[in-house]
């Protein structure tokens, strides 16, 4: 297959100036709140690792579970899950135009616990809206934990009264949004109790381009116009099956060319189609090289 050459108009990136204020805002006081709670039910659980977690942020999982669907790389998970990864998710939503009253879309497997709180974080302490949809699907070190998931995360920080975001839908994820490939066992019967343990709308489409179209769905039952569009992770429903997601840039997005028109393009095309920004969250050193944010477990917390 022929690689696409996009032209990239307006992709925004951060300032030397802007750094200097990233980790000291509302939305990573908010996430540094959260994750105390989390790194203590953690422990309660019996479930705390201070190897993999030596920052105590509760949101690294095990290496390999049911849920473990792919390759992962521990620092990755790591810097994700720092509070001014909050920040920069607000810096990011600012420069699309979100402001307070207004509704993103967030799509959010579970690889990356991190930016997945820290999004919300940041949503929230804008005083905007999220329409969630989460999927159970990890690579390793993150959301493998299936007696910690991300939704149960969620349920406790709401109990907090730290956030406010409910799930709008939860799926299976991994490969095909169906979990059709593990590195260990099979993963459905785990999956299945987990889907059912939840009252959410449960998304398990028989195809991908069937995935696709009903998070949209989903997506557009929100009461105002979505003002940017979140991926959190690198599931398929977010980059497609084409070659042009090896094209696009991390962080935020503005317009991409040439759009792809298969049907399983992904989400990040189908909001980029609509003119609708994106904030592209997977490769965790770039955004932390952009906004001056350490990579190394154990610095800059």
């Amino acid at each position: 297959m022929k690689l696409f050459r996009p032209l990239l108009f307006f992709i925004l990136l951060t300032t030397a100036a802007d750094a200097s204020t990233i980790g000291y805002g509302p939305a990573a006081r908010l996430m540094s709140r959260c994750e105390a709670v989390l790194h203590q039910e953690k422990c309660r659980l019996g479930l705390e690792d201070a190897l993999t977690d030596p920052e105590k942020t509760g949101l690294i999982g095990v290496e390999f579970s049911p849920l473990t669907t792919s390759q992962g790389h521990l620092p990755d998970k790591q810097a994700s899950a720092r509070p001014a990864m909050a920040d920069v998710v607000a810096e990011y939503l600012r420069r699309a135009g979100v402001g307070e009253g207004d509704w993103v879309a967030m799509n959010a497997s579970a690889s990356f616990p991190g930016f997945i709180l820290a999004s919300l974080c940041a949503v929230e302490s804008m005083g905007a809206k999220a329409q969630v949809v989460f999927s159970y699907g990890a690579s390793m070190y993150g959301g493998t934990d299936p007696e910690f998931t991300f939704p149960v995360m969620l349920d406790l920080l709401n109990r907090e009264g730290l956030l406010s975001t409910r799930l709008a839908a939860v799926a299976p994820g991994g490969a095909g949004d169906r979990m059709a490939e593990t590195l260990l066992e099979d993963p459905r019967p785990t999956v299945d109790l987990l889907l059912a343990s939840r009252s959410e709308e449960r998304i398990d489409a028989p195809t991908v381009a069937e995935a696709i179209r009903r998070r949209l769905e989903i997506f557009d039952d929100t009461p105002q116009p979505l003002k940017c569009f979140i991926s959190c992770g690198g599931p398929i429903v977010a980059l497609g099956t084409t070659e042009a997601v090896l094209e696009l840039p991390h962080g935020l997005i503005t317009r991409f060319e040439p759009i792809p028109k298969d049907p399983e393009r992904g989400l990040l095309f189908d909001f980029l189609d609509r003119e609708i920004p994106v904030l592209h969250l997977l490769f965790v050193r770039g955004i932390c090289d952009d906004f001056g944010i350490p990579y190394e477990s154990g610095a800059g917390r």
